[in-house]
């Protein structure tokens, strides 16, 4: 793909946001147009480029002035409503997975009431998403359990993290007018089950395109609109296009992050490199772009928690009412 687009929406953007807001629309067009996952890597690869080498003070606001998920569900679910309200979170559906999972619902004869992207927090981790809904785990979500201060809703909710097969999950939801369920049945096979990134692409397909899956998504709608998003998506590190020479470079991220892409931290990035390499938010150093190092045993084949875009990217999926 001809760099030039990414150029003018990045370098030439009138406002951080809005800046943020093309990027993702852009995403959103990319993900739906791909033949591949590795096609679709290849078409973040200028971006990434131009946001981490060029464009960086777009990844330091990201936090601030990209349209998040967080964000997005807090005002989809304060929104007037005749029916119940159902969020079902993905841990880990990336863009990838974005065609497999609208594949299913058109075979289906279900048609999205919306489709966008918004993005992860930063770091792009479980548990900063789940902060930033007012709880302070994935787990604590789990059996109801949701604290008082969970954002999306007014406290008239029920939640849950499942991670049972979602054709053995449909008999366990209630009949609450508004649900939150945390599905972790993709972050499972990318760290439990530590898959490869073809199997990981091969088991989404048979799964998004289920009739297991969307038995336990109609038994979500049933009285009840339907979001289905993600708290961050991933990386593959093989395929990054950056990885790091200097050896000074190499020592600082090594030490720092040893095959991480985050770390908690006490205090801001001391930056001694320009382009920098890494930005500190919500107290954690978290690295910038497509960028790996040597480090023994190497990258893990899948990661996320830094910034590159498919890490931070997610679908938005809204499905009407059964």
């Amino acid at each position: 793909m001809d760099s030039n687009p990414w150029v003018q929406l990045i370098l030439d953007a009138p406002s951080v946001s809005e800046g943020w807001r093309a990027i993702f629309g852009r995403l959103a067009d990319l993900a739906l147009s791909s033949s591949s996952p590795v096609e679709l890597h290849n078409h973040t690869v200028a971006p990434d480029r131009l946001l981490a080498e060029s464009a960086w003070e777009l990844w330091t606001a990201y936090q601030s002035e990209a349209p998040k998920t967080a964000d997005a569900l807090k005002k989809w679910c304060s929104e007037p409503s005749p029916s119940g309200r159902a969020v079902l979170v993905l841990d880990a559906l990336s863009l990838r997975e974005l065609p497999l999972l609208l594949g299913g619902a058109e075979n289906r004869g279900i048609k999205p009431v919306d489709v966008r992207v918004t993005g992860s927090e930063v770091p792009s981790d479980t548990d900063q998403f789940a902060r930033a809904l007012g709880a302070s785990s994935r787990s604590s979500l789990s059996n109801n359990g949701a604290p008082s201060g969970f954002v999306p809703f007014d406290g008239s909710v029920y939640t849950d993290v499942i991670s049972l097969p979602f054709e053995d999950s449909a008999g366990g939801i209630p009949a609450a007018s508004n649900l939150f369920i945390w599905h972790t049945w993709l972050d499972d096979l990318i760290h439990v089950h530590k898959k490869l990134p073809d199997q990981i692409y091969k088991a989404a397909s048979a799964t998004l395109q289920g009739d297991g899956f969307w038995k336990f998504v109609d038994r979500l709608r049933q009285g009840r609109k339907l979001v289905i998003t993600a708290d961050h998506g991933y990386a593959v590190s093989r395929l990054f296009s950056s990885e790091e020479m200097d050896p000074d470079v190499i020592e600082t991220l090594r030490s720092t992050f040893g095959a991480a892409r985050y770390k908690k931290a006490n205090e801001p990035w001391q930056d001694r490199f320009m382009p920098p390499l890494v930005t500190t938010e919500n107290g954690c150093h978290v690295v910038m772009g497509q960028r790996k190092w040597k480090v023994q045993g190497g990258f893990p084949h899948l990661c996320h928690g830094g910034l590159s875009l498919l890490e931070v990217a997610v679908p938005f999926v809204e499905l009407p009412p059964l």
